[in-house]
């Protein structure tokens, strides 16, 4: 009886410790990557509902942003330093992922976070400045509004004599091509860094 009880044991035990390998296993098959600079969100959050305008005076909307990995980063055209410095390490970053199918290149958008002074001809004259891929887009300031604070992106207009600046988040966002916010990068870029991450992430 006692062997019996012996020989019940060891199979519970061998099944016991095959499970809790199964679960190892697929604990780290479903881990995300160790990501250097990305911010990874535990669960895909779907892109704000807001109705936009590129910058060839198309209408954009969340399904714009299907089938595509997108980055998205929020400036402005008379950004004295910040803006033009990223979107120069966004070219650089775009260059280095050319190895990649269309499918996971990532495009490029400048979501303009001054709808007063960015048209669309405007902002299709800035980004061609930095890339012929670059995208951008602008929108009425309600709608701007409203999917600046869905993305969680800060901004406000900050007076300068008779003129004025913008203060706003300078984040980078990582879209999928389900219209989904799956990772942001925090500022100050490190684009070797970033293209690491991106390329795990994408995987």
């Amino acid at each position: 009886m006692e062997l019996m009880n012996s020989s019940r044991m060891i199979i519970a035990l061998t099944a016991i410790g095959a499970l809790a390998a199964g679960l190892g296993i697929a604990l780290v098959l479903n881990r995300p990557p160790p990501m250097t600079t990305a911010t990874v969100f535990s669960a895909p959050r779907p892109l704000p509902q807001a109705t936009l305008v590129d910058h060839l005076g198309a209408t954009l909307t969340r399904d714009s942003f299907r089938n595509r990995w997108d980055i998205l980063f929020f400036g402005f055209t008379h950004c004295p330093d910040i803006c033009p410095t990223t979107l120069f390490q966004l070219r650089g970053l775009a260059q280095g992922l050319e190895d990649l199918g269309q499918a996971r290149q990532p495009r490029i958008w400048l979501v303009s976070v001054d709808p007063e002074r960015d048209t669309p001809d405007i902002l299709a004259r800035y980004i061609a400045s930095f890339s012929d891929t670059f995208n951008a887009a602008t929108g009425e300031i309600g709608q701007i509004a409203a999917f600046a604070e869905g993305m969680g992106v800060a901004y406000s207009k900050i007076p300068e004599g008779d003129d004025y600046t913008m203060a706003h988040t300078a984040a980078l966002f990582l879209v999928n091509p389900q219209a989904e916010l799956v990772a942001l990068f925090s500022a100050p870029h490190d684009m070797r860094a970033l293209e690491a991450d991106y390329r795990a992430l994408v995987r």
